[in-house]
């Protein structure tokens, strides 16, 4: 093994543990909450700049955490629209491709929880750009089968009606993982709140129904109020 080989070896192994760790820290702490000093401290890294020099700050290390773990996410998601297409409602095969590739981070040992967690949290912030893509240097790949889909099943609404339900419909996938993640955990809840199979399933039929149910004479209402204007 030559310098060079050595050289790079050892810098792979330096982004490794500089992810691993953010990984740990922005889902126990949240993104805000933790400095650059942190990570590089407890990722045990002696050089106080190994953040900057690997991924050019925090933000690009947060992006090398969706860079990790979204790709495989995303296709997963195209990989069960392909299967199902022809064999489930639409409604219902999109829940499931939103929801079924998330619920499989809960069981990856390589930050997997973690990578939900932080999700949740920047979801919630629209740091992850489902309504307002530019607003933000995180880049996420368009899922475009996805989209598609989506864009297909709601047609029945009107845009601004479809719009906000596609970004509650991920709110609610997300936060409600991550939230089962850390519930199932608590011997002190019940076992039906702590069963992941059921909260799954229960997860799918709610983003179903949403992307279903007609929006009430109140909603319309007051869009057509608001438009009015």
């Amino acid at each position: 093994m030559n310098g060079s080989t050595v050289k790079d070896s050892r810098s792979l192994r330096t982004r490794e543990m500089l992810i691993h760790t953010a990984e740990q820290l922005f889902a126990e702490q949240g993104y805000e909450a933790v400095s650059v000093n942190t990570i590089t401290r407890d990722a045990n890294q002696n050089n106080r700049n190994a953040v900057q020099y690997h991924f050019g700050g925090k933000t690009g290390l947060l992006q090398a955490i969706f860079d990790k773990h979204g790709p495989g996410v995303a296709a997963k998601r195209a990989a069960l629209i392909d299967a199902f297409a022809t064999i489930q409602p639409v409604a219902r095969l999109l829940a499931t491709a939103i929801v079924k590739p998330l619920l499989d981070k809960l069981e990856d040992p390589d930050g997997g929880e973690a990578y939900l967690h932080i999700s949740a949290e920047l979801i919630a912030s629209n740091t992850l750009g489902y309504s307002l893509p530019g607003a933000h240097p995180l880049q996420i790949p368009r899922e475009t089968k996805l989209a598609k889909l989506a864009a297909n099943q709601l047609t029945h609404l009107p845009p601004e009606v479809g719009q906000q339900r596609i970004l509650m419909m991920n709110v609610l996938a997300f936060h409600g993982i991550s939230d089962h993640a850390r519930m199932r955990k608590s011997r002190q809840l019940e076992p039906m709140m702590r069963d992941t199979d059921f909260m799954a399933s229960n997860l799918i039929d709610s983003i179903t129904a949403m992307l279903e149910v007609q929006p009430s004479a109140n909603t319309l209402q007051i869009l057509e109020q608001r438009q009015s204007k």
